[in-house]
């Protein structure tokens, strides 16, 4: 996701009511307000809410149009502190609303450039196509991945690509089921393959790889040491990888599943009959039209596969055959 060349500060409410105070960007200088802006966009820290009286709360109003919030967390946010309105005039905390995010392996606070998005409207990720936007309301989460730049990284050498999460967030307040998007940012950068030392379970080998690569390249290293992307045949060996790939990290990892070849015929790289799935409840989907490749860990820490566009860069699991 390109990065937003302005920044602006527009006006909060707080509650109580304060007598006409805006919302600044923790002490910087403001840009400038250019008028015919297609998205106005407020950014959030931590100086904002420190800045509060004693119980007063910061309203981010969500119903407003076209704005996109941006929330910095140099610094710890205390988010209790902060209130989401919706349409109507429904509000919630956004630690409330927000709670599931934050616990995800894929929390905000994981962005690499510190900061993440709230929005009432998708149409205001202007990145997203149609299908994409389709996709994530009917995923609940989608991860697209822009460009690949080389760009100076202290861990690693070579090119760099944005990986943008997007989620969509449904909450009841009241009764009434109410929507809101979220995005944030990490970098994936090209770097040493970190993997782990060989294990063994029935009899075959395997290798947990940390770096994240595409589902092909992954393969290609697979196959580099003469192994596949791994193949589960029950649920005493899923039960094995999950926990064991787990302790490396409870984000998503790709195995051999595919119908790169053919839409919803499902095989094993390795050439093993498909006969143990497990996919999770209304997967496989091919939300968006480009999900051709299987990977554990999407709904962490339920189990259940999910099938994700192959172009993704994620950890993987290779094993002997």
């Amino acid at each position: 996701m390109q990065k937003l060349a302005r920044w602006f500060a527009l006006p909060l409410v707080m509650l109580p009511l304060v007598s006409g105070a805006a919302i600044g960007c923790d002490g910087a200088e403001d840009d400038p307000v250019v008028e015919d802006q297609a998205v106005k966009n407020v950014r959030i820290g931590a100086g904002d809410v420190a800045a509060l009286g004693p119980g007063e709360t910061l309203k981010v109003d969500l119903a407003a149009d076209g704005v996109l919030y941006h929330f910095l967390f140099d610094q710890p946010l205390d988010y209790g502190r902060i209130a989401l309105s919706f349409e109507g005039g429904a509000q919630v905390s956004m630690d409330t609303a927000m709670e599931g995010v934050f616990a995800s392996p894929y929390t905000p606070e994981e962005a690499s450039d510190e900061r993440f998005i709230l929005t009432g409207d998708p149409a205001n990720f202007t990145e997203l196509t149609p299908a994409e936007l389709d996709a994530l309301r009917i995923e609940g989460m989608l991860m697209t991945e822009k460009g690949s730049a080389p760009q100076a990284q202290p861990q690693s050498v070579g090119d760099c690509v944005e990986q943008v999460i997007y989620t969509y967030v449904v909450i009841n307040i009241d009764g009434v089921d109410t929507g809101f998007w979220c995005a944030h940012v990490l970098l994936i950068c090209e770097g040493e393959t970190a993997c782990s030392a060989v294990e063994t379970y029935g009899g075959h080998d395997y290798i947990f790889c940390n770096e994240q690569k595409t589902w092909a390249d992954a393969k290609a290293y697979c196959e580099s040491f003469q192994l596949e992307l791994a193949t589960v045949d029950d649920a005493a060996e899923e039960d094995w990888v999950y926990g064991r790939a787990n302790l490396f990290s409870t984000q998503k990892w790709w195995i051999g599943l595919n119908d790169r070849a053919a839409e919803g015929s499902f095989v094993w790289e390795s050439g093993a009959a498909v006969g143990y799935t497990n996919w999770y409840a209304g997967e496989p989907n091919n939300a968006g039209g480009s999900e051709d490749c299987g990977q554990l860990n999407r709904f962490y820490p339920e189990k259940g596969w999910n099938d994700e566009p192959c172009s993704l860069h994620l950890r993987y699991v290779c094993e002997s055959n």
